[in-house]
């Protein structure tokens, strides 16, 4: 036995011999190869030449991008809604502030229901601009029926966050603050300024955005226009200072439950009737990073009329460090987003389910449920004098599919050139 050892250990040395004599072999390679880039890089010819190659790489660039967009007239027609875009925002931001006469409409106009909105605000380590705008936006509202309740977790190098809000909340009594032995995170700080508000609906603000002077004058018109217990509004993304440099902005679509599992679309401004948590909380910790998608999802649930406000209301702010600005930056955002829709999906009793992110973005998903049983699929496809694309879309169904159970049915304005299209099995073509 103790020669087999020996011949093992013999062997073994050999190979670590061998592994030491090839990563020689291939530092004296990268060494070489350096040598020949530094030439070349030191180069007169390549240093005077930069500027063609910078132009070479974009000019590259630019054709790819007008291939991707289906040649110049694409790239054209791009162009010109980026145009457009830009003029619309300019009708978004300040300028659709209520001027004088529409203020004073808004603020004296009276409702059947007019109940208290408690707006939650976390304060941490806010910036005095941020802080300072923040808490105007609020003030400024047309509809006056409200409290803002902020807790502060900012540290002792922030202490004048504490002494403005103190004295605001002396000039305004809407306005509670109170300052957090310990700061608690997103989730724990909002949880205190939920203990400390007493309004019939609750609005979620971040500490360093904007909201449109109007928005819950909006949101109080459906509450008694359609009885809502749950409501969001569009929103835009800004930057440099000012509402009015937008980055994007995100016209969103009506109440979809797939689509709030895929993509916490709602996002800002959720507010909500105070009985919707009854029985749960407001945020939970172990969602931090994405705990209004949870907070979203477990609420929606419960609601009896989610509304959308179809008008842009809210102004998210984009800075180092904020989600706005990169989704990088809070890395852990993502994976808490992925627990939130699981333990949702879980919740309802799904199982076996895939979440992956998407190319689009890292937080929107796209979820492969499990298929329970081998329902009938039913493919409606709309035609007329469209041969071409109907049989390559037909086609593609035919040869890619690996689901078996299904059918096509084809509603045509009927043309004797669809014949041999009809003539496959499992489609169907009514007069």
């Amino acid at each position: 036995m103790a020669d087999d050892y020996k011949k093992l250990y013999e062997e073994e040395h050999q190979r670590c011999n061998e592994y030491i004599a090839k990563v020689a072999e291939l530092e004296e390679a990268n060494a070489m190869l350096k040598f020949k880039l530094d030439r070349i890089h030191n180069n007169p010819l390549w240093k005077c030449t930069k500027g063609i190659r910078i132009l070479m790489l974009r000019s590259a660039k630019f054709m790819k991008r007008v291939k991707g967009l289906g040649g110049f007239a694409g790239f054209k027609a791009k162009l010109a809604h980026k145009i457009n875009e830009k003029k619309a925002a300019k009708s978004y931001g300040t300028a659709s502030f209520p001027d004088a006469d529409e203020r004073k409409r808004q603020e004296e106009a009276r409702f059947d229901k007019e109940p208290v909105i408690s707006i939650l605000v976390p304060l941490y380590n806010t910036p005095r601009e941020f802080l300072t705008e923040m808490i105007d936006s609020v003030a400024y509202q047309t509809y006056r029926n409200w409290e803002l309740c902020l807790a502060d977790g900012s540290d002792s190098s922030h202490g004048y966050v504490g002494e403005y809000c103190k004295k605001r909340a002396e000039a305004d009594k809407r306005i509670k603050y109170k300052k957090l032995e310990n700061n608690e995170g997103i989730s724990g700080n909002t949880n205190q300024c939920f203990a400390m508000s007493t309004g019939e609906y609750i609005g979620l603000f971040d500490h360093d955005d904007i909201l449109h002077p109007s928005v819950l004058y909006e949101y109080v018109k459906v509450i008694n226009e359609q009885n809502a217990d749950y409501i969001y509004c569009d929103e835009t993304t800004f930057h440099k200072g000012s509402i009015n440099n937008m980055i994007t902005m995100h016209f969103k679509p009506d109440y979809a439950i797939d689509n709030l599992r895929a993509n916490n679309y709602i996002c800002h401004f959720s507010c909500f009737k105070r009985s919707l948590l009854e029985g749960t909380e407001l945020f939970r910790s172990k969602f931090d990073g994405s705990q209004d998608h949870d907070m979203i999802l477990r609420l929606t649930d419960k609601a009896e009329k989610v509304v959308h406000v179809p008008k842009l209301l809210y102004y998210w702010r984009s800075h180092a460090g904020s989600v706005a600005s990169d989704i990088n930056a809070k890395s852990y955002a993502i994976e808490a987003a992925r627990g939130a829709v699981a333990d949702h999906l879980h919740t309802h009793g799904f199982k076996n389910f895939k979440i992956a992110s998407t190319r689009a973005f890292e937080t929107i998903f796209r979820i492969s449920y499990e298929i329970q049983g081998t329902p009938k699929i039913s493919i409606i496809i709309p035609n007329k004098d469209h041969k071409a694309d109907l049989e390559r879309c037909v086609t593609s169904i035919l040869e890619k599919t690996t689901y078996d159970n299904y059918e096509i049915r084809v509603q045509l304005f009927q043309d004797q050139q669809f014949r041999r299209i009809k003539s496959r099995r499992r489609i169907y073509c009514p007069a």
